[in-house]
C-alpha cells in the first residue's frame, strides 16, 4: 500500500546496504584477506553484477505500472498466505485464535534474501524480451542455497505469485491469450516432498483467489488454480477413478490399498477445518470435475460448500486428477520429474 516515494526508499535501503557491504569486502582484500586476490575479486564481480540486477529490478517497478501492480499483488498474496498458514495451524491444534490478532508485521515480513530474490526475478518476468530470457549466454539461474526452515519456499512462491499476476495483466504476450493456462511449474524429484509443498502452495492460491474475486475487472474471471501432477499410485488419472476412490471411502471399503485418491488435503489450508473425503469431496462425472470443499460446518470459510457454490471454481482452487488437469490446465502445477516422460505417450499432455 506504500506510495511510490516510500516504496523506492524502502527498497533502496536494502539495495544500498548491499552496495555498502560489497565496498567493505573489497577493502578487506589484500589487507585482512591475503593470498586470495583472484578468487576474492571474482566473488566481488559477481556480487556487483547482482547489485546492478537488484537495482534494475527496483527500477522496473517504477517504469512499468503493470509490474508494480503485480509486485503489490504478490506481496499482498504472500502476506495473506503467511497469516492464514499460522491461523489454520492453530485451528488444527484446537487453539482459540482470532485472525486479526495474527495480522502483524512479524507474521508477514520478508527476510532480506527473499525480497532480493523477488527483485532479481522481476525484469525477466515483466518483459519477455529481456536478455535473461532471449540471450542464453547472458541468462541466469538463481540458486537459493539455505538449510531446511531457511525460507526458500516462501521466496519462490513470491516469485510465482508475481509471474501469475503478470500473465493476467499482460495477457497478450506472444499474441496469445494468457488469461488462462499454465504459468508456473514446480518440479520435484520426490513424491513425498511434492505433497508437502502442495499443501503450502494451496494456501497461496487461496489468497490469490480471494484477491481476484474482489476485483475481477483487473484479475479476470478465470480462477487461479493449483494442479498436483504426480504418479497414478497417488492421484487419479481419470475422473472415473476419482469417483471410485471416493465411493470406496464412503462405503468403508477395507480394500483401499493402492487406490489413487483425490483426498490429498486432510484440512483446509485457509481455515484449518478438517476435510472429510466422503463428505467434502464431490465428483461430477458428467462435467468431469472433482471438487474438494473446505469442511467448515458453519460455512464461514471462503472455500466451504456454502460460500463458494456460485463461483466458477467451487471449493478449494486445486486440481488433482490428471484428466482434468489436461482438459483445463491450472495456473500453477506441482509435478514430479517422472510425469514429464508421459509427454511421449499421451498427446493431451501437450496442453500443459
Amino acid at each position: 500500500e506504500m506510495g511510490q516515494k516510500d516504496l523506492r526508499e524502502a527498497l533502496s535501503c536494502l539495495i544500498d546496504d548491499y552496495g555498502t557491504w560489497i565496498s567493505d569486502q573489497r577493502k578487506r582484500l589484500g589487507k585482512e584477506i591475503i593470498g586470495f586476490d583472484k578468487a576474492g575479486n571474482d566473488a566481488m564481480v559477481r556480487c556487483e553484477e547482482t547489485f546492478h540486477r537488484l537495482r534494475e529490478g527496483m527500477e522496473v517497478l517504477f517504469k512499468d505500472e503493470k509490474a508494480l501492480a503485480a509486485f503489490r499483488f504478490a506481496n499482498r498474496s504472500m502476506a495473506l498466505q503467511r497469516i492464514r498458514s499460522i491461523y489454520a495451524l492453530k485451528r488444527r491444534r484446537n487453539e482459540e485464535v482470532d485472525i486479526a490478532s495474527l495480522d502483524i508485521p512479524k507474521n508477514r515480513s520478508w527476510r532480506p534474501f527473499q525480497l532480493a530474490f523477488l527483485l532479481l526475478s522481476i525484469p525477466s518476468l515483466a518483459d519477455p524480451n529481456h536478455s535473461d530470457r532471449t540471450k542464453p549466454v547472458e541468462a541466469f539461474a538463481d540458486l537459493l542455497w539455505f538449510p531446511t526452515g531457511g525460507g526458500k519456499t516462501e521466496a519462490y512462491l513470491g516469485v510465482a505469485a508475481f509471474a501469475m499476476a503478470m500473465r493476467r495483466l499482460k495477457n497478450d504476450l506472444g499474441d496469445l491469450d494468457a488469461t488462462r493456462g499454465l504459468a508456473v511449474i514446480m518440479r520435484y524429484t520426490l513424491r513425498l516432498l511434492t505433497l508437502q509443498q502442495f499443501q503450502r502452495a494451496t494456501t497461496l492460491l487461496c489468497a490469490m483467489e480471494v484477491i481476484r474475486r474482489e476485483d475481477e475487472k483487473i484479475w479476470g474471471g478465470e480462477p487461479f488454480t493449483l494442479g498436483l501432477w504426480v504418479g497414478n499410485r497417488v492421484t487419479p488419472g481419470k475422473t472415473e477413478d476419482a469417483h471410485q476412490a471416493i465411493e470406496a471411502l464412503r462405503n468403508g471399503d477395507r480394500n483401499r490399498s493402492g487406490i489413487a485418491s483425490p483426498a490429498q488435503l486432510t484440512s483446509c489450508p485457509w481455515c484449518g477445518s478438517e476435510i472429510s473425503p466422503g463428505r467434502d469431496i464431490e465428483v461430477d462425472r458428467i462435467a468431469g470435475k472433482t471438487i474438494i470443499h473446505c469442511g467448515d460446518k458453519l460455512g464461514s470459510c471462503d472455500f466451504s460448500r456454502a460460500r463458494s457454490q456460485k463461483q466458477t471454481q467451487p471449493g478449494l482452487p486445486v486440481r488433482v486428477v490428471d484428466e482434468e488437469i489436461y482438459h483445463r490446465p491450472p495456473t500453477m502445477m506441482i509435478a514430479t520429474v517422472d510425469k514429464f516422460a508421459m509427454m511421449a505417450w499421451r498427446p493431451e499432455v501437450r496442453n500443459l
